[in-house]
Parts: C-alpha cells; sequence; structure tokens
C-alpha cells in the first residue's frame, strides 16, 4: 500500500469521523439554500440522518484502525456520492468538502482495487 493511500485513508477516516460526532450531537449548522434546507429536514424528519451518521462512524472507526477498510469503502461509496451530489446540485457553498471526499475515497478505494474487481464481475467464479 502506498503512502498516498495511507494518508487518503487516514484523511477521509477523520473527515468522517467529525462529521458523525457533529451530526449525532446536532452540531452542523443547516445549509443556506432553500432547496438544501428542505432535503436535510426530509432526512432529519425521517431519522434516515441518524443512520447516515452511524454508516460514517463505524466506517471511519474501520478506516483509521485499518480493518475492514473495503466494507466500509463498499459502505462509503454512496454517501459519498450523495454528499457530492448534495453540494453540487443543492449547496454549491460546500462542493470543495464534496470533491475532496470522493478523491480521498477514489485514492484509498484504489488500493483495494482488486476487492473491488469482484464486485464488477457479471458472473460469480467458483
Amino acid at each position: 500500500m502506498s503512502k498516498t493511500s495511507t494518508v487518503s485513508r487516514y484523511l477521509l477516516g477523520i473527515l468522517y469521523l467529525g462529521s458523525a460526532i457533529a451530526g449525532i450531537l446536532g452540531k452542523v449548522p443547516p445549509p443556506e439554500p432553500e432547496a438544501a434546507q428542505a432535503f436535510m429536514m426530509v432526512l432529519a424528519s425521517s431519522g434516515l440522518i441518524y443512520l447516515v451518521k452511524i454508516v460514517e462512524l463505524t466506517s471511519a472507526i474501520a478506516l483509521l484502525s485499518g480493518f475492514f477498510v473495503p466494507a466500509a469503502l463498499f459502505l462509503l461509496a454512496p454517501v459519498t456520492c450523495i454528499i457530492l451530489w448534495f453540494h453540487l446540485a443543492l449547496d454549491i457553498s460546500g462542493a470543495p468538502i464534496g470533491i475532496l471526499l470522493t478523491t480521498l475515497w477514489i485514492l484509498t478505494a484504489f488500493s483495494y482495487k482488486d476487492v473491488f474487481r469482484t464486485f464488477l464481475q457479471p458472473k460469480p467464479t467458483t
């Protein structure tokens, strides 16, 4: 594993750990645009935000510990995509963090490309 991958794994873990803790404690400031606020209200009122924060927390711990890193990346893939989409489509002021998370995810996942390659096979090999 390269130094780039290790550094990106730790940075990704730290960012998601901070986000999860802030979200669970309710310390995330509301976004400015009205559409972004509506989206966040749906997440909050449905309770789905807590599931997302638990996925972020457990994945961050896995990334920082080095155990189950491919599983953590697998769980964080849709979360990372939604964060990127949210900031590009609804709250452009946060786009740098979405781009940063996506870049760190890609850099980390590249080291585990052999693990992910099995998901891209049309039929399981026996």
